[in-house]
Order: C-alpha cells, then sequence, then structure tokens
C-alpha cells in the first residue's frame, strides 16, 4: 500500500468516525488515479472493519463505471428508522438492485451480460442513503468522490422478487415521496443503461480490488445496486421517504 494511499485511508476513516467532513487533502495525498481511489475505499473498509453484504456500481453508457463495496452491516429492511443525528446530507436515490444466486469468482474470461443474467436470482426495489465524508460533496474532485465510496452511506432494501422476462427501464415510471408528498415522478429515468453490462463489468473489476477484498469477486447473495432513477433528492430530519416502481415494489424508511 503507497502512502498516499495509507495516509488519504486514515483521513477518511477518522471522518467516518468522527462525523466531520473531511475539507481538503494535501495534493501530495489525493487520490490522482482511479486505481489511487479503490484502493482508499478498500483500505478503508479495512479499517472500519467491514465485510461486504452489496456493491453499488454506476455510469452511463460510453464511460467506465464507478463501484464501491457496502458492508452487510449498512443494508437494512424496507421500513428502516436511521438516526438523523448521525446524518448531514439526508440524500436519498431510488434504485434497482439485484441479488446473486452464485458466486462470480475471477477467471480468465470476462463475464458477459448474458453470464450476469443467468447468476442473477431475483430484483430488488431498493432506496440508497447518500452521505459524503467530504465537505464540499457533490462539487468535488471526481476522484476525490469515488474514494469517498461514491458517498454511499447504506441501502434500504424493500420488495424483492423474480426478474421479469420482459424487464424495459425505458418503459418503467417511478416514485418518489417524502412525507407521502411526491417530490420526483417520472418514466426511464435510469441513466446507467444496461443494468446487466453494468454488473458485468463490476464482476470483471472486484477480484483485482485491493486488501481483505483482493481475489474476493462477487458471492452469491450479494446484492448489486445499479444507480439512481432521481439522481439525488434531500430530505432532513424527520422525513419519510417512499420510492414506488409501479409493478415492481416499493421501499420506505425514515430519518427519525
Amino acid at each position: 500500500m503507497s502512502d498516499r494511499v495509507s495516509a488519504t485511508a486514515q483521513r477518511l476513516f477518522e471522518a467516518f468516525g468522527t462525523g466531520t467532513p473531511i475539507a481538503d487533502i494535501p495534493a501530495a495525498e489525493a487520490p490522482q488515479t482511479r486505481d489511487d481511489a479503490f484502493a482508499i475505499q478498500d483500505a478503508t473498509f479495512d479499517l472500519l472493519d467491514r465485510k461486504v453484504g452489496a456493491w453499488k456500481v454506476g455510469g452511463s453508457p460510453g464511460t467506465e463505471p464507478t463501484s464501491a463495496p457496502i458492508a452487510a452491516s449498512k443494508l437494512y429492511s424496507s421500513g428502516q428508522v436511521l438516526a438523523s443525528d448521525a446524518h448531514r446530507n439526508f440524500g436519498v436515490e431510488a434504485e434497482i438492485a439485484f441479488r446473486l444466486g452464485q458466486d462470480l469468482p475471477k477467471r480468465e474470461t470476462a463475464y458477459s451480460p448474458d453470464d450476469i443474467k443467468a447468476a442473477v436470482s431475483s430484483m430488488i426495489v431498493a432506496i440508497e442513503i447518500v452521505e459524503s465524508r467530504l465537505l464540499d460533496w457533490p462539487k468535488t474532485d471526481p476522484l476525490w468522490a469515488l474514494m469517498d465510496f461514491q458517498a454511499n452511506d447504506s441501502l434500504v432494501l424493500g420488495t424483492e422478487m423474480p426478474v421479469p422476462e420482459a424487464l424495459d427501464f425505458s418503459t418503467q415510471p417511478v416514485r418518489l415521496l417524502f412525507d407521502d408528498s411526491i417530490a420526483f415522478e417520472d418514466t426511464g429515468t435510469f441513466g446507467g443503461g444496461d443494468p446487466f453490462t453494468l454488473m458485468a463489468w463490476l464482476a470483471n473489476h472486484a477480484p483485482g480490488r485491493t486488501g481483505s477484498l483482493k481475489g474476493r469477486g462477487l458471492k452469491a447473495g450479494d446484492v448489486i445496486t445499479t444507480g439512481s432513477w432521481n439522481g439525488v433528492h434531500f430530505a432532513k430530519a424527520g422525513t419519510t421517504a417512499r420510492i414506488e416502481f409501479p409493478g415492481l415494489g416499493q421501499a420506505d424508511m425514515r430519518f427519525g
């Protein structure tokens, strides 16, 4: 592990612990490449002594995706109440996640979207709770955002179902409600393209992670959330948030 990675991972670890966001990082310690950012994620994950329960992957067609591990301890069931005093941003994203039914270890042949379709056991309506450890987020260097787990705090899992044979994100409506008032409503707003293409990228990327994640790959039971349908909307202390994907299900949570 480089000095750059270890020093910045320590800063990020302390920000997780104290709740005081990072205002600046010396140039000698800030991530310079995507590999730096991923390595800082991994080192921080180990300092936090977390175990993987899920992954987030995202991107838009024609761009290199990004990813981050999510701790098993940060996966919640629909209806979860999260302490408001543990949050600063109160970000909420409507997402669709998938659960793997089999391991996807490192292999010589790259995983394809069809491989992922065969490996997925179910689809889940999910809420990503967004919190950054960076003071200026979201107006920050993209590599800083990447090292900060792409501002992930946790994932709330709602309706889980078999993957529909005729899954078509382009015609899928979505609603986000805050305290039963519509904050966002639209159709076909997923910007990530084919979610199975994103997850194939992740399956090929994950075995090359570092620290305790090195060689792990993806495991049966892992949840993979594939990106926001609403950008990000910001709630506040005491807000109840509910997302609805008509025809698929819903999830809800509250900042208590």
